[in-house]
């Protein structure tokens, strides 16, 4: 985390990791007014359906394709190239494609939360989300 008054660069392309075992989930950096993360998955890793109580979300695709799945909407397919908003109070998940590994950068505000739906009923072996409380 970075949030001193310095200039910084990050080489996205050097901070980029997979694991086999769930999505690889990284801090990027933290300003006063975002937080900046890195999600990478290998193919058709996912990130858990959640929402973000107040908070919308900004992603870039940096590499690869996938979808967001939204509770109640029509699933959004993503690429390369894309930059999506996500409304807050907006539950949704991340899938990368059966056939393509995929790097999402995210902002948020610092210190954001993720809610997932009916938390009390999920298995505990499922990995946290950041935010999460």
């Amino acid at each position: 985390m970075n949030t001193n008054n310095a200039a910084t660069i990050i080489a996205l392309s050097e901070v980029i990791s997979y694991s086999a075992e769930a999505r690889v989930n990284k801090e990027l950096l933290t300003a006063s007014m975002a937080e900046v993360r890195m999600n990478c998955y290998e193919p058709g890793q996912i990130t858990p359906m959640h929402k973000h109580p107040g908070e919308e979300e900004v992603m870039i695709v940096f590499e690869g394709n996938g979808e967001v799945l939204l509770d109640g909407n029509d699933n959004l397919p993503i690429k390369q190239g894309d930059l999506i908003r996500l409304p807050s109070d907006q539950f949704h998940s991340i899938r990368a494609a059966q056939d393509s590994r995929m790097v999402l950068v995210y902002f948020m505000k610092p210190g954001y939360m993720s809610q997932r739906p009916d938390r009390l009923h999920e298995k505990p072996s499922i990995e946290e989300l950041h935010g999460e409380r």
